[in-house]
């Protein structure tokens, strides 16, 4: 059971990492309204953290496809990863912002390069381990409401904040005026 997690840990890591990358290119080599829903169509943070949403969540799906058979608790594995899949990009916004809290600005584009893909795997890894853990927890009505309620939310936001900013921005001070 042990290797066979350890297994899943470093399949389903590399797994978002190449679904992420991909979904980081895509939109720039074939812009279009359909990959513009679920990657990123601008070097913004928000957006990133939109494509690592549906980046696990394209992974989920996979996993689930492949796995559907083996599956002893449907609600288990489903409301695990919906937690998941919510969480990671306030992952990705926590890990991201190490190097500028500490370091400062990258000093060129190739440290930056580096440093985004070293933090998107291990948003991958965190998320993955803290997945497993979510497995073995009960889910009950309320948690399910709540999280199917996140669940809607976070993809309502990520479509609409697309195509038309917020007006508040997470960084910058609101001008009251």
């Amino acid at each position: 059971m042990k290797q066979f997690l350890q297994k899943k840990v470093v399949w389903k890591t590399l797994a978002f990492w190449g679904v992420f990358m991909l979904f980081y290119f895509l939109y720039k080599y074939f812009p279009n309204g359909v990959f513009a829903i679920f990657c990123g169509i601008t070097e913004s943070c928000f957006q990133h953290f939109k494509a690592g949403f549906f980046s696990y969540l394209c992974v989920n799906l996979i996993e689930y496809g492949v796995n559907r058979r083996k599956i002893s608790n449907r609600d288990s594995f489903i409301f695990s990863r919906m937690t998941a899949t919510i969480i990671l990009p306030w992952i990705i916004f926590l890990l991201w912002y190490i190097a500028p809290a500490l370091y400062g600005p990258m000093p060129n584009n190739t440290y930056e390069i580096v440093y985004a893909n070293i933090i998107t795997i291990l948003v991958g890894l965190l998320t993955v381990i803290l997945e497993t853990g979510w497995e073995t927890a009960v889910f009950k009505k309320p948690q399910k409401t709540v999280l199917i309620i996140l669940f809607l939310v976070s993809i309502m936001l990520y479509i609409i904040f697309t195509y038309q900013l917020p007006w508040a921005d997470v960084f910058v001070e609101p001008d009251w005026r």
